[in-house]
């Protein structure tokens, strides 16, 4: 009788707006589960050898997309826990390829708290256009999370521990 194999845990895509906890909850998530961890802003400042800030201002928003879309596209990291940068959501390829590598888990956080949280959006490297708010972003992007997302954690007034058992109770880990 042959043995049965064990069931390779599935991997779990983070996406949210900037300032949604996605690398602290990445983090933690990996620890508690024991997936290796991949951020990828992250992998994209080591790929270009520059902070995303300065990535964003000397290419358009377009080349930014574009680059971070190739970049998340190159990840073979099934079975891993994945942060992703906030704007990863505008590339329906690379959106289509992280589906591939596990579940995508979206953390919704209300506009205030994002302001709250996030203080200087330039220096963080958001992508976002002069002129345009947090909150703006945040109503453009909804509805790009809310396609993609196969589960969404409101993660407004939970602690980065309270996100985690979330996610591991939802999806059995």
């Amino acid at each position: 009788m042959a043995a049965e194999a064990t069931p390779e845990i599935q991997g779990v895509i983070l996406i949210g707006m900037p300032g949604s906890g996605k690398s602290t909850v990445g983090k933690k998530l990996s620890e508690r589960t024991g997936l290796p961890f991949l951020d990828t802003d992250a992998l994209i400042e080591a790929g270009e050898s520059k902070r995303l800030a300065e990535i964003i201002a000397r290419h358009t928003s377009e080349g930014f997309r574009e680059i971070e879309a190739a970049y998340v596209q190159s990840i073979q990291s099934a079975g891993s826990v994945i942060s992703t940068g906030g704007s990863v959501c505008y590339s329906r390829e690379a959106m289509q390829h992280l589906g591939s590598l596990g579940t995508i888990v979206w953390l919704d956080v209300s506009p205030e708290v994002l302001e709250q949280r996030v203080a200087d959006a330039f220096d963080r490297g958001v992508l976002i256009e002069p002129g345009t708010t947090l909150a703006d972003l945040y109503d453009s992007r909804f509805p790009l999370y809310e396609l993609y997302a196969e589960l969404k954690i409101e993660a407004s007034q939970l602690s980065p521990e309270e996100v985690v058992s979330r996610i591991c109770e939802q999806l059995s880990l």
